[in-house]
């Protein structure tokens, strides 16, 4: 009994954390649960995924390359990511994806430490456990994406302004978001603004000075060696198009965050946000996260390419405004336990809800059609495949409007997963006398729509067949 007294103070002094880490500790593990199931989604983790599997090609840690072409849409970090995970386990989805969990358990504990920044462990916990109910955080914990990278980015920067780190920390924390979304990872430094105008000259120089000698080096190489085929789709197209121009069909109304937000989040998170909002007209410390909600709203509302996940930089903020209205009761000692209480129950949601996400129960699904195809071509032949794009997709190429194109909207064949698993080149065809022309002429396997059987010129054989997609070569290549 004396010995269980003793170990009480202690016990009482580390609860905090021991639940952190239990909390974190379990989001990994569902996190990591199936990683590798379902097959990867166009269109996102196709490009990424072959970003990085064609890095450990190429050797090029400084310029990636997708299909044997450059790439310049980005800096490469997340290729480095993508590339990590496949030569740690192998060239798969699992692969792909392998250390994209690790940023959202890391965001979630950094939110942690904001949260007890700005009040007590409570609210840290709190904030930690409302972010993992919310369903576009989660949704981007398992796909290979470059949005989890700068949440962590964001995040770790406001912390280190916070905390009165070093500048040069401060600095890091802003590449990183940079050195995965390219100039869009300035979101970083412009929602901490607030945070900066508040340190001294000195303190805001060397922040400058750091942030250039870590950014420019590379963007300065991409330049001189690659001139306008590297700012024509950095710069102008992801940045300054994306802004202006309601590109690739992307024609939502003025109004879709806050719709997708009520509907993403529901009312009752929404006005919990609101009165957390509130409270911090009271508490003068908290202020700044109006600020690190309002920006992310008003720039991504303002832009004309609007989609959902454009947003997520908002979530924490949410978090943190939810945890400081729950906790704003906490003031007498009865309502603390109360509050403790309703922590470890919303950690708990967190959890659930994490499961959710996760479909534990769900099984191993077959590839789609046209992955079957290209993996079994893949599994005869080496060549360069020639892939005849589907009805739909020449149908998009033909209608959007020249002013609403990237030069990247059709180069991906609507498809871009199919490289991946081929495990090496395609030529994409929009056109199909273009794509009969070239078929006729080359011994290349190719990859057509079920569809578009009736437009091929007569001397192939089908090496592959599904519902959907047609894997063929000419006839003097038929073997089975």
């Amino acid at each position: 009994m004396k010995s269980l007294r003793k170990l009480w103070p202690k016990l009482k002094n580390n609860f905090p954390s021991l639940i952190l880490v239990l909390f974190l500790l379990a989001i990994g593990c569902l996190l990591y649960t199936n990683l590798g199931r379902d097959y990867l989604f166009d269109w996102d983790e196709g490009i990424y995924a072959e970003l990085g599997r064609e890095l450990l090609i190429t050797k090029n840690f400084f310029v990636s390359f997708w299909n044997g072409s450059v790439w310049l849409e980005k800096p490469p970090g997340i290729t480095w990511i993508s590339a990590l995970g496949i030569a740690l386990v192998g060239s798969s989805a699992l692969g792909a994806r392998l250390l994209m969990p690790l940023f959202a358990i890391y965001t979630l504990y950094i939110v942690y430490r904001i949260g007890k920044h700005f009040g007590s462990w409570q609210q840290g916990l709190l904030a930690a456990g409302v972010l993992a109910t919310f369903n576009l955080f989660l949704g981007r914990t398992r796909a290979i994406n470059t949005d989890m990278p700068l949440l962590a980015s964001i995040t770790t920067t406001i912390l280190f302004l916070l905390e009165n780190r070093p500048a040069w920390w401060v600095a890091l924390a802003v590449f990183g978001g940079v050195w995965f979304k390219g100039l869009a990872g300035f979101l970083s430094l412009l929602i901490a603004l607030p945070l900066f105008l508040s340190k001294s000259k000195s303190y805001l120089l060397k922040s400058i000075v750091y942030i250039l000698a870590l950014s420019l080096p590379w963007h300065l190489y991409a330049f001189f060696a690659y001139g306008s085929d590297f700012t024509t789709p950095y710069f102008f197209e992801q940045v300054i198009k994306r802004a202006t121009t309601q590109i690739e069909f992307h024609f939502e109304n003025r109004w879709y965050y806050f719709t997708y937000l009520y509907e993403n989040l529901g009312l009752g998170v929404l006005l919990l946000s609101v009165f957390g909002a509130i409270t911090t007209l009271v508490k003068r410390q908290h202020r700044y996260l109006l600020w690190w909600a309002f920006v992310p709203l008003v720039i991504f509302t303002l832009a004309k390419t609007r989609l959902f996940w454009y947003i997520l930089p908002l979530y924490p903020a949410l978090a943190l405004l939810i945890s400081l209205a729950l906790t704003s009761f906490g003031s007498f000692k009865p309502s603390r336990q109360i509050i403790t209480i309703i922590t470890l129950g919303i950690l708990l949601q967190g959890i659930i809800t994490t499961s959710r996400s996760v479909e534990l129960t769900k099984k191993v699904v077959p590839p789609p059609d046209r992955i079957r195809v290209v993996q079994e071509l893949s599994a005869v032949s080496q060549e360069e495949l020639l892939v005849l794009v589907p009805k739909t997709e020449r149908l998009a190429e033909a209608l959007l409007p020249t002013v609403a194109r990237l030069s990247s909207s059709f180069r991906y064949g609507g498809m871009p997963s199919v490289v991946f698993y081929y495990q090496g080149q395609i030529q994409f065809f929009y056109n199909v006398d273009t794509f009969n022309e070239y078929f006729a002429t080359h011994n290349n396997p190719a990859l057509i729509s079920a569809e578009d059987q009736q437009f091929l010129t007569p001397g192939y054989t089908i090496v592959s067949t599904t519902p959907t997609y047609l894997g063929i070569r000419k006839v003097i290549y038929a073997f089975r």
